[in-house]
């Protein structure tokens, strides 16, 4: 008998910023995903780094079991360092299969916590698309229904660690408070999929004097060009950014904006296209 818990990582963020003084962010989660495969053993993690290694020894503590008869096997579909919640999916993960096996119910909300207290966190474990108080996995708000977009995800290159990043940056200029306000707006008035990438392309552009990327403006001009294109979004603190397809876009829409875009900018590499899905933890027994 295995126990199989998933979380999915993210393109990005649909939003990131500053909210009347306090950090925000609106999760982007995608079918690519953390796994943790449990089997019985001597409490071994097998796969991940320092963070999973933490979120293990803080799950047990908060099950308050003194051993495990079981081994963690992870591994993960996500790249690290490029803004798509690599860490937080392999912690979450963690988290819920040491719940799982010692039978302990971890809400959304403990999960948030506990995942915030070893650094901070996406709201991937969260159904829906989750709005998340990073630093302290508060759970602000869910929009609950989510349009299965698909997205072609482009990397500018490089990695950046999230934590130094804004560690090293607290005096930086804040992204502009009217462009994530009109856009906040734009998600609560319709969960589309024209509004999902109209508020995640003001996000993006609001974050481009926090984390300059190369040619973006331009980038998303040409990306916009095309009717099949909803909007593009960026990883805040990461890398990556994600063309959102409308949900009528042909495969054919999909493959030419692809290979224009692909034409036009060099410093941008198209890795692959996923899709936008529900967050949340999928445990299986198999």
């Amino acid at each position: 008998m295995e126990l199989i818990v998933r979380v999915p990582g993210s393109c990005g963020e649909v939003m990131q910023g500053f909210w009347q003084g306090r950090p925000f962010l609106v999760t982007c989660p995608i079918d690519r995903y953390s796994t943790v495969v449990v089997r019985p053993g001597t409490g071994r993690l097998v796969g991940g780094g320092a963070k999973a290694c933490r979120a293990l020894a803080l799950g047990q503590a908060y099950c308050q079991c003194d051993s495990l008869a079981h081994d963690f096997f992870l591994t993960s579909e996500l790249p690290s360092g490029k803004g798509m919640a690599s860490s937080s999916a392999d912690i979450c993960a963690v988290l819920a299969a040491v719940a799982a096996v010692n039978q302990v119910h971890l809400s959304e909300g403990d999960i948030g916590r506990l995942a915030a207290s070893i650094e901070p966190t996406d709201g991937v474990f969260c159904q829906g698309l989750a709005v998340i108080q990073p630093e302290t996995g508060e759970l602000l708000h869910v929009f609950p229904h989510v349009p299965p977009l698909t997205i072609a995800i482009f990397d500018a290159g490089g990695t950046v660690d999230t934590v130094a990043f804004h560690q090293a940056r607290p005096d930086r200029v804040r992204p502009d408070a009217a462009a994530l306000f009109l856009g906040w707006q734009l998600l609560s008035s319709s969960l589309t999929d024209r509004q999902i990438g109209q508020a995640a392309t003001l996000s993006a552009l609001a974050n481009q004097p926090w984390l300059p990327k190369p040619d973006f403006p331009a980038f998303f001009r040409a990306a916009r060009r095309h009717p099949a294109v909803a909007g593009v979004n960026v990883a805040h603190s990461g890398t990556v950014a994600g063309v959102f397809f409308c949900q009528s876009a042909s495969q054919a829409d999909r493959e030419g904006v692809i290979a224009s875009l692909s034409r036009q900018f060099s410093h941008w590499t198209y890795t692959e296209t996923v899709h936008l899905r529900s967050g949340g933890i999928s445990i299986e027994n198999r």
